[in-house]
């Protein structure tokens, strides 16, 4: 379609709006009407989403800045990371002291996992950085990133002791028809889904995993792929515990609910809502972070 000399829509068989049918321009809009829902329900948050924001570096020396997030108990995101990479002897400390000092401070690793001093130079560099094993943000006051060589202190953020960074969240569990159930659901993450023991007979035709926005189900919804990524109608589930992920940049944050849906005849066999601002980590995916496939040895 294009927009002729008027400004009407045409097509390349000039079928406009002066000879079209009454009833063929109704059908018309419905379709439209349709396919824009089905779009909009594509479009993902309008804002990008890495966690609850922690505060922005302190600009002290060497062009440390960036904005520092709590991804969850024990990860850290930092947005636009700069550091110019010159100091002989930088690294990335969490400590439990008031401010910034060599007592009680604990070095990280890098975003590589790196034990090696800062010697690069970042710009505009997203990191994802996890805190020593057995700890978590509870047990800091501050970030920075510190020359050791120095005790010089380059930029940090304070940490604050009610933060309220995010974690999974239980939502209700799944109960329908066609032995539709589950236990209480958990939003792992932004883009995951966990169903514990989901039951399902499998005899309908036409069963998909379906979100949508809004409190209830219905045809303008979206198929989610089923624990294998695959778009088919579903077999039969005996409490089966398994993971689902929402395709694309869609995320939590743009549905307001989740069940199990029949395309073809347009029945709800049983859904759940979504609660509007779950405090849920992001996703590896929104951080920019390809999850690592194992490698097989070979025998």
């Amino acid at each position: 379609m294009y927009h002729n000399s008027n400004g009407r829509i045409t097509s390349k068989h000039h079928f406009t709006n002066y000879n079209m049918a009454p009833l063929m321009q109704i059908l018309l809009k419905a379709l439209i009407g349709l396919i824009c829902v089905r779009i909009n329900i594509l479009v993902s948050a309008s804002f990008p989403y890495y966690g609850t924001k922690i505060g922005a570096l302190t600009r002290l020396h060497h062009g440390v800045s960036g904005d520092v997030y709590a991804v969850d108990s024990r990860t850290l995101f930092i947005k636009n990371f700069n550091y110019d990479g010159e100091a002989p002897a930088a690294y990335f400390y969490v400590g439990s002291t008031a401010k910034p000092s060599n007592d009680g401070a604990q070095r990280l690793r890098d975003e590589r996992g790196g034990v090696t001093a800062l010697n690069r130079r970042y710009r505009n560099k997203d990191i994802t950085l996890p805190l020593p094993d057995g700890k978590t943000l509870r047990d800091f006051k501050w970030f920075s990133v510190w020359c050791d060589e120095f005790a010089v202190n380059f930029g940090h953020v304070s940490i604050p002791g009610d933060l309220d960074f995010p974690r999974p969240q239980k939502i209700a569990s799944l109960k329908g028809v066609h032995a539709v159930s589950s236990d209480n659901i958990v939003i792992v993450d932004a883009q995951t889904l966990l169903i514990p023991n989901f039951s399902y007979d499998g005899e309908a035709p036409d069963a998909k995993f379906w979100v949508g926005r809004g409190h209830r189900p219905s045809p303008q919804g979206l198929r989610i792929p089923d624990e294998n990524g695959k778009e088919i109608p579903l077999r039969r589930y005996d409490r089966k515990t398994i993971v689902l992920t929402l395709p694309d940049d869609l995320t939590i944050f743009d549905i307001g609910h989740f069940g199990v849906w029949c395309e073809a005849f347009t029945v709800d066999f049983g859904h759940v809502r979504i609660p509007e601002g779950l405090n849920v980590p992001p996703s590896l995916k929104m951080l920019g972070i390809s999850p690592q496939v194992k490698k097989h040895a070979h025998a």
